[in-house]
């Protein structure tokens, strides 16, 4: 094993109504797997819009009023500004950032990730695990992953067909054009799963495939692909 100097801030943000340490799982082997290609890892997980215990019908109301105005023209980020001091915190210390969010704590990821730019950190890279889409700043682009499960029959992830990454894009001088996929994520990759939504760190039966392969090893597989060819070296 190869021993860098880079040090890693692993952050998971979960979505809505979430249960507590439902990501926990894909933190913990997520964060042996880079130990076990040399970097220095510190982790922890947020609940952008609270946990299972809070209103659901609040939580709601937050990630619509989120994705409804992702770049914050109007009124900051609720699940953004839930998320962000322990994000720019690692930040502050020059650590490598990496968000991993899933379902609606991908839209916060997007956020924090554009917050810590403009206030002139480098860039997060962002993974978005069964997150609705969300128009990406081009700048950020390239940061950011999109996975989306494709179960049984070809039945996608309900959660990741809301949402869009359309947009307005300028064109000749004043001239403004609608384009569908305007603002997408640099990389989006299906992965073919047991189940759906619930489902992508799923390590036991019936969660495994007639290889052996569970939920959380075809979620890992490409997004440890992605890693190795973004995290510096």
């Amino acid at each position: 094993m190869k021993q860098t100097d880079i040090s890693i801030a692993l952050f998971t943000l979960a979505g809505i109504a979430t249960a507590p340490g439902f990501m926990d799982p894909l933190r913990e082997e997520l964060s042996q797997q880079l130990e076990s290609r040399g970097y220095r890892v510190e982790t922890d997980s947020l609940y952008p819009f609270g946990d299972w215990s809070q209103r659901v019908t609040r939580q709601l109301a937050a990630i619509f009023r989120d994705l409804t105005d992702i770049q914050e023209r109007i009124w900051a980020s609720i699940g953004a500004r839930a998320a962000k001091e322990r994000i720019f915190e690692a930040a502050e210390a020059g650590r490598t950032v990496l968000l991993i969010g899933h379902s609606g704590g991908g839209v916060s990821a997007v956020q924090v990730a554009g917050q810590l730019q403009k206030a002139g950190y480098s860039p997060p890279l962002v993974v978005q695990i069964g997150s609705p889409k969300c128009p990406i700043p081009p700048e950020l682009r390239e940061r950011v992953l999109f996975l989306s499960a494709v179960g049984t029959g070809g039945r996608r992830d309900p959660v990741t067909r809301l949402g869009r990454w359309g947009g307005w894009v300028r064109r000749l001088g004043f001239l403004q054009i609608w384009r569908r996929r305007a603002y997408p994520p640099g990389e989006i990759a299906d992965i073919p799963l047991i189940g759906s939504h619930p489902d992508y760190f799923r390590t036991h039966s019936p969660y495994v495939d007639e290889a052996g392969c569970t939920n959380m090893e075809q979620t890992l597989r490409p997004l440890l692909a992605w890693l190795e060819r973004k995290l510096p070296q």
